[in-house]
């Protein structure tokens, strides 16, 4: 015998946290806001380079939200201070937007521009 299930208009949608931390695996494609440690918070007021196939720019992520399927994000230009609004469809599997940690990314930059470098070269001057 099938069991009939019924939608529940009042039924609880479920928040943003809750997709990500979701055990199923089914919205593994929206981890989108990459970052070094295993911290699955959202990130608000943290800097992140968001890379698209238009381009990349850094942005502090201002607020994130959940309706009608879709993940919203608005994010503030550091450089220009402009507002800017990204929408990601929940079922979309290729998400067309990634945040990554800016922090992140200027530790990696600052690691590797110190690990090679030899302090004596460092005192050398040529005139």
């Amino acid at each position: 015998m099938k069991k009939e299930t019924h939608n529940n208009s009042y039924e609880r949608k479920p928040t943003v946290q809750e997709l990500l931390d979701d055990k199923s695996g089914r919205y593994t494609h929206l981890k989108v806001i990459l970052n070094r440690k295993d911290n699955r918070s959202l990130g608000l007021g943290q800097e992140y380079l968001v890379v698209n196939i238009i381009g990349f720019g850094v942005y502090q992520l201002n607020d994130i939200d959940y309706s009608d399927g879709s993940i919203l994000m608005t994010l503030t230009n550091i450089s220009n201070g402009n507002i800017a609004q990204l929408s990601l469809d929940v079922n979309d599997e290729h998400p067309e937007h990634f945040l990554i940690c800016w922090d992140d990314i200027k530790q990696m930059v600052y690691a590797g521009s110190t690990c090679n470098v030899i302090d004596d070269d460092l005192l050398e001057f040529e005139f």
